[in-house]
């Protein structure tokens, strides 16, 4: 099995298993009795919980002689992590296993990145060519998902998140391992978060862009079936917008080298703040079309451009550190911070406010990304 089968199939089983937890966790919950508050503080612990996985993970990965065996031990842990879903849904059992699932769980994305940039670089292949297999693991137990609960039960969540993090598991085994250690040993400084500067505004950036999505991961779901949408439905929008993803990620290397990484961060901000600009107005299918096909941009194109950015800025030695440590920030802190924003406000403020707070919050984004820009492009005038 060649490292481009084996890369392209861990990212189909871990996003399929996300492909389970975005759109039908919240309803698991709500199935089994926990209130919006409740789904928030648990959908925001899986996110907050990368503040503490992944800057260890990374560093680990560092110091390892094989990055591949950290990251069975990581796949492996959120398997068994899944298991206490099977026992109990009570919420403190809930939360607990949650927040064990995702300590184990976002480690190995990070670490698979780095080595995807580092096989595919080695290899010139085309990361994002790789990287739609994922999305395609996604919008299979997106959309294949719904119709089986509408038929059975959501009592098939966290059985079918066991099943794909049993695969995910077994295919780690498989995976290319982390470059030589040897070749790297010259002197240099471990990554930081605030200096220089424009690694603050890019992290910023990162936590922004991830804080506003707080609302669409965490509620978009429940906001559609509080409106008459059945699951079917809503595993048809979500499925929608990785279809939209798929394409826009078999072009990335065209978009990143026509318009550049900068430029590709900025307008994906620009993008996220219509996105939630239009869920704040409306729910007609016509424009709810439109704002997931927005999901191109708001993740697609702003994911390839920021774990480029992190890669070419980051020395080999500390690569799996740095992607980690931007992985903390934005789908930690970011997405954490979003999802019990957004637990505490969906049911005072209403859906449509809250998405037309995150548009505000996009273009925060979209600022901090310009000033990134700026301060990065003086030290690097040919990006």
């Amino acid at each position: 099995m060649n490292s481009y089968v084996t890369l392209a199939g861990f990212y189909t089983f871990y996003f399929a298993t996300l492909g389970i937890w975005m759109p039908y966790w919240p309803l698991y919950m709500s199935h089994v009795g926990h209130g919006p508050a409740a789904i928030g503080v648990v959908t925001s612990l899986s996110m907050a919980i990368k503040l503490l996985g992944p800057p260890v993970w990374g560093r680990l990965a560092d110091r390892s002689d094989s990055r591949r065996n950290i990251i069975v031990a990581t796949s492996l842990g959120g398997l068994l992590s899944s298991g206490l879903f099977l026992l109990d849904s009570r919420f403190f059992l809930l939360a607990t296993a949650v927040a064990l699932l995702h300590f184990f769980h976002v480690g190995s994305i990070a670490l698979v990145e780095t080595t995807a940039m580092e096989t595919v670089t080695r290899h010139h292949w085309d990361y994002g060519r790789i990287r739609l297999w994922g999305s395609g693991g996604f919008i299979l137990l997106a959309l294949g998902l719904g119709p089986l609960t509408d038929r059975w039960g959501l009592w098939l969540v966290p059985l079918a998140l066991s099943f794909f993090l049993l695969l995910q598991t077994l295919i780690a085994t498989r995976l290319p391992d982390s470059e030589q250690h040897h070749q790297h040993h010259s002197p240099c400084a471990p990554p930081r978060l605030f200096h220089p500067e424009s690694v603050f505004w890019f992290n910023l950036m990162g936590l922004l862009m991830q804080l506003s999505h707080g609302a669409y991961y965490g509620f978009m779901s429940l906001h559609l079936e509080q409106h008459g949408f059945s699951k079917t439905a809503i595993g048809i929008l979500w499925s929608l917008g990785v279809l939209a993803e798929i394409a826009i990620l078999a072009a990335s290397n065209f978009i990143l080298h026509r318009f550049g990484v900068s430029r590709v961060l900025i307008g994906s901000l620009l993008l996220a703040a219509v996105r939630w600009s239009i869920y704040s107005q409306t729910l007609d299918w016509p424009l709810l079309i439109l704002g997931q096909l927005l999901h191109a941009f708001t993740f697609g194109t702003f994911h390839i451009a920021a774990i480029r950015r992190v890669f070419e800025t980051s020395h080999p030695r500390y690569r799996a550190t740095a992607q980690s440590w931007f992985s903390s920030i934005s789908y930690g802190a970011g997405l954490g911070l979003g999802l019990l924003l957004s637990g505490w406000l969906f049911d005072r403020i209403g859906a449509q406010s809250l998405f037309a707070l995150m548009a505000g919050v996009a273009l925060g984004g979209m600022i901090a990304a310009i000033r990134h820009a700026r301060l990065f492009d003086q030290g690097h005038p040919h990006d």
